[in-house]
């Protein structure tokens, strides 16, 4: 756990009205679907992240549309915060669509209209990020609290 926040570029990438998510293997949702992406550094812009983020995700050439709006999200385990992300939702478009497994996790095209039979699958911040960000082209900011217990996530706040 660092003592400070993590600002974290992630994307939403859209063809064909189909979002492209990843099924994580490392960090702090190992076995969720999420919207791809990671940390800004300390030399780029937070454009410039999101795209070098989906590359590295997936190997998929995009370009930057729009920022979509922003989360501070508290990860809570044990009744303490350990972890503080500060999210950036990006919308991208695709130059191609041909994604290929990277180290980070599966990858898959999911159709936005079908997303709520997979809600229990995906990080609870992310699945609501894409319902009010994406779909509802809600732009706005959020307060987000997670609950960690065991294996279990509970979203205890998305306001």
């Amino acid at each position: 756990m660092s003592d400070k926040p993590l600002s974290v570029a992630i994307s939403a990438l859209i063809d064909n009205n189909k979002i492209l998510l990843i099924k994580r293997i490392k960090g702090d949702y190992v076995g969720f679907w999420s919207l791809p992406g990671g940390k800004i550094e300390k030399n780029e812009h937070l454009s410039q992240a999101a795209v070098r983020e989906i590359e590295e995700e997936s190997g998929i050439k995009s370009e930057f549309k729009e920022h979509l709006g922003f989360v501070s999200e508290h990860l809570v385990e044990n009744g303490q915060v350990a972890q503080h992300f500060l999210l950036h939702l990006c919308k991208l478009n695709p130059l191609s669509t041909e994604a290929y497994e990277q180290r980070e996790g599966k990858l898959a095209w999911f159709d936005l209209e079908d997303l709520e039979q997979f809600e229990d699958q995906i990080i609870p911040s992310d699945y609501l990020m894409i319902q009010k960000m994406v779909k509802d082209k809600e732009k706005n900011y959020y307060d987000c609290v997670i609950e960690k217990n065991g294996e279990e996530h509970i979203l205890k706040k998305f306001e």
